[in-house]
């Protein structure tokens, strides 16, 4: 037990289990899937000319998963498969990270593994982990954050509190820039995390520096996206609202539910 938590054993199974499911379903495909293609053309331009050019599609930033997928075409030379492989790697990393997560939130090493396989091979996360949206991205910017602040809250010392504060605001006004509700992370998690760090007073001013400048940092990139061609600039409230439409969603939401906790509980029927 002591190696396998050593090695973080368990994480990587999750990780490793990821990568044999995808590998079994043989994900290759020489054409654009959903919004992938012009995403992956992208990261083709700024491979070739080293700027980032938008094409008129994409609606999220993309942001940092361009570099990535720019540096699979350096290693590997350009395919719709390798720079789709980026994305497969963030995935396994994002897996290892919710096991992590999660035994860093108290559940023993067995639940955790079995809550991030019931994320980590499900259809949907083994369908956008070989594609080059930015789903996956997104998801890896909110957990790296999440850890930074379990880390942050479980830390012996001011002085590695605030390490880890700064590592939460840090990559996720980073990572963030893939997708931009991932930007949460500093906009709501980091600022919940000082909440309950309130009681130490050099922690909380630390944090409210850090947290300041990551919010400077994200107007900063929006300000930046907005100044380029043929994207348009977010509207944060709607033009008009309809309650029937949104009771509808939020109807359909409630009734999906049990279908998204079925596999996890599940597991828990006998003893129940």
């Amino acid at each position: 037990m002591q190696l396998a938590r050593k090695f973080r054993i368990p994480a990587l199974f999750c990780a490793l289990a990821v990568l044999l499911c995808e590998l079994v379903s043989r994900p290759y495909a020489n054409m654009g899937i959903s919004d992938d293609g012009p995403y992956i053309l992208m990261a083709q331009t700024l491979a070739s000319t080293g700027h980032i050019v938008y094409n008129g599609w994409a609606a999220a930033m993309i942001g940092w998963q361009l570099y990535i997928g720019a540096a699979f075409i350096k290693l590997f030379g350009f395919s719709f498969t390798i720079v789709r492989m980026s994305t497969l790697f963030v995935a396994l990393v994002t897996a290892f990270l919710l096991q992590r997560t999660l035994v860093r939130s108290g559940i023993t090493e067995r639940n955790a593994v079995v809550a991030t396989l019931a994320l980590a091979l499900s259809p949907l996360y083994l369908l956008l982990s070989v594609t080059y949206m930015s789903d996956i991205f997104g998801l890896f910017a909110m957990l790296i954050c999440l850890y930074g602040c379990l880390r942050a809250l479980q830390s012996a010392t001011p002085n590695a509190t605030i390490f880890w504060l700064c590592f939460a605001v840090a990559t996720n006004a980073v990572f963030g820039t893939a997708r931009q509700i991932a930007w949460l992370g500093v906009l709501v998690m980091v600022p919940s995390t000082l909440w309950l760090l309130r009681t130490q007073h050099r922690v909380l001013i630390a944090g409210s520096v850090a947290t300041l400048a990551g919010a400077l940092s994200i107007y900063a990139c929006m300000q930046w996206l907005n100044r380029q061609p043929y994207v348009l600039p977010p509207q944060p409230l709607p033009h008009t609202f309809s309650y029937i439409a949104s009771f509808l969603e939020l109807t359909y939401f409630l009734l999906a539910i049990p279908f998204l906790l079925l596999p996890i509980v599940a597991i828990f029927l006998p003893s129940v």
